[in-house]
C-alpha cells in the first residue's frame, strides 16, 4: 500500500481539503480521510460531497449507522446525487433492509442513469427484488445491468439462474451459455446448464 498523503495546510480550501482526504482514502489511511473530510466540512458544511466522502469513511470502519446519517446529510443538500443514492443503497442492503435498499438503487438510476455504477446499480437491484420476490422485475433489473455493462459475468449468471427458476428454459440455456463463452471453467454456469438441457 502506497504511503498517505500528507495532510494539508491551515489556508486550503475545502476543495483542496476534500481532494487531500481522497488521497488518504484510496491509500487506505480513513482516519487521515475523516479529518480531512471534517476539517473540509467545518468550512463549507453544505458541501453535499464531503458528507458523502465523511459517510464513506464511517461505512468502510464498520459503522453503517453514522455512515447512513451522514449520507442522509449529504442528500438533505443534493437530492439528485445519485452516487450518494447509490452507495447508501449498498448500506440499506448489507442491513437487509431490501425496500429501502431498492428505493436507492432506483433513485440513483433515476438521477444520472449512464454513470460508471449505474450497471452495479441495476445490478444490486435485481438481487435486492430477487429477495423481495419480484422475479420478473429482477431480470428486467439484471437485463439493464447487461445492457450498460454486457461483461457483468456475476448479473447475467443471476439472470440465467433466475429464468431456470422461473422456468424460461431455452433463455436460460441461452444465458448460462453466454457466461461459458467468457468463462469456461465457471462451475455454477456449467451446473446449470446440465440442468436446464435436462428439461428441454
Amino acid at each position: 500500500m502506497s504511503a498517505a498523503p500528507d495532510s494539508p495546510d491551515s489556508s486550503a480550501s475545502p476543495d483542496q481539503l476534500l481532494d487531500a482526504g481522497l488521497g488518504h482514502h484510496r491509500a487506505g489511511d480513513l482516519a487521515g480521510a475523516a479529518r480531512c473530510y471534517t476539517l473540509a466540512l467545518e468550512r463549507a458544511p453544505d458541501s453535499a460531497r464531503g458528507w458523502h466522502l465523511l459517510g464513506l469513511t464511517h461505512a468502510q470502519a464498520g459503522e453503517p449507522a453514522d455512515a447512513q446519517a451522514l449520507i442522509a446529510r449529504a442528500l438533505a443538500i443534493d437530492p439528485g446525487f445519485g452516487e450518494a443514492h447509490f452507495d447508501l443503497g449498498d448500506l440499506h442492503q448489507r442491513l437487509g433492509r431490501n425496500p429501502d435498499a431498492a428505493a436507492c438503487y432506483r433513485a440513483a438510476i433515476a438521477a444520472d442513469a449512464t454513470a460508471p455504477w449505474c450497471a452495479r446499480a441495476w445490478s444490486n437491484l435485481g438481487i435486492v427484488l430477487r429477495e423481495l420476490g419480484e422475479n420478473d422485475a429482477a431480470i428486467a433489473a439484471w437485463c439493464q445491468a447487461l445492457a450498460s455493462e454486457p461483461g457483468r459475468i456475476d448479473t447475467r449468471i443471476n439472470l440465467a439462474s433466475m429464468l431456470h427458476h422461473t422456468g424460461a428454459i431455452d433463455h436460460a440455456i441461452a444465458a448460462y451459455r453466454a457466461v461459458l463463452a467468457a468463462q469456461p471453467r465457471h462451475r455454477a454456469a456449467k451446473r446449470g446448464l446440465e440442468e436446464a438441457l435436462r428439461l428441454t
